[in-house]
């Protein structure tokens, strides 16, 4: 499995928790006590330790996390976990030739019962694993509607007997069943629970599933390592529900997001800028 890059960088963060606050650069100048051209600086990837320290508080980041992030000091280590695997697929977009798109296969190696959740650009690698492995692939689930995780949803849902599909009841999408939150799914080997994170999206859900090696949170872009999805107008939404609905998960639980590699929850607590709640002493980090 490859190692992916992180998907935001420090300017990213900073932008999205000032449009999430409804922030201006020269409001943030004011109460950081920097000028406005020091936050256009970093706003346009230019480091200064002072000045981003200084305006770290005021956007309600954590500043030590974010000066680590800003020198990429610190990623997560690999993660591989039998019975689950991530596809990287390109998905160039307008001003972000470079993006790529995340899904996700679960299976229990027991039963051979299998689950895939999104599909990213396009679902080859991941079929060609099903068939490789002689999995049972039994549904698709769905963790937003964003055109980059459902961009081969018919083609997938053409591999699986009755074309079981599962989306978010505040985000629906053709003719999958829909999911509230608390609903579980139990699969032979393995069950899934559904948690509403939405946010980033109308009725974005993360899935957790129990029964595997470790606890799972399939958990679309409603955060990812050391960043959250933007969430320009729910902003406050987004982070009461990362809180609340991920961050909560025990510290070994495997954070599975949309973009970017995979993490734990205790990476998040512990090196994410926006849970500044969190912060623990170095040695505890896992």
């Amino acid at each position: 499995m490859k190692r992916l890059r992180i998907e935001d960088e420090f300017e990213d963060v900073l932008m999205k928790a000032a449009t999430g606050l409804g922030l201006g650069k020269q409001v943030v100048a004011q109460k950081a006590g920097i000028s406005v051209a020091a936050v256009a600086a970093l706003l346009d990837a230019k480091l200064d330790e002072a000045s981003l320290r200084a305006v770290a508080p005021v956007l309600a980041l954590d500043a030590d996390a974010l000066t680590s992030m800003a020198r990429r000091a610190w990623q997560p280590e690999l993660i591989e976990l039998e019975g689950l695997r991530c596809y990287n697929t390109p998905f160039p977009v307008a001003g972000y030739p470079a993006m790529t798109v995340n899904s996700y296969l679960v299976w229990s190696p027991l039963t051979k019962v299998a689950v895939a959740f999104d599909t990213g650009a396009n679902v080859e690698a991941l079929l060609a694993e099903v068939d490789a492995r002689g999995l049972d692939l039994q549904a698709l689930l769905v963790t937003h509607v964003h055109r980059d995780h459902i961009a081969a949803y018919d083609e997938l849902l053409s591999h699986i007997e009755g074309g079981i599909a599962f989306a978010p009841k505040l985000e629906p999408y053709g003719e999958a069943d829909l999911l509230e939150h608390g609903d579980w799914i139990e699969f032979d080997g393995f069950e899934v629970q559904a948690r509403q994170t939405n946010g980033h999206s109308p009725g974005g859900m993360t899935y957790v599933i129990e029964g595997l090696g470790a606890p799972i949170a399939i958990v679309g872009d409603s955060i990812f390592c050391l960043s959250q999805g933007g969430a320009a107008d729910h902003y406050d939404q987004a982070l009461k529900n990362n809180r609340e609905q991920i961050l909560s998960l025990p510290e070994t639980a495997v954070l599975c997001p949309g973009h970017g590699p995979m993490t734990t929850v205790a990476n998040e607590q512990a090196h994410n800028p926006f849970f500044p709640e969190f912060k623990r002493p170095a040695e505890k980090i896992c």
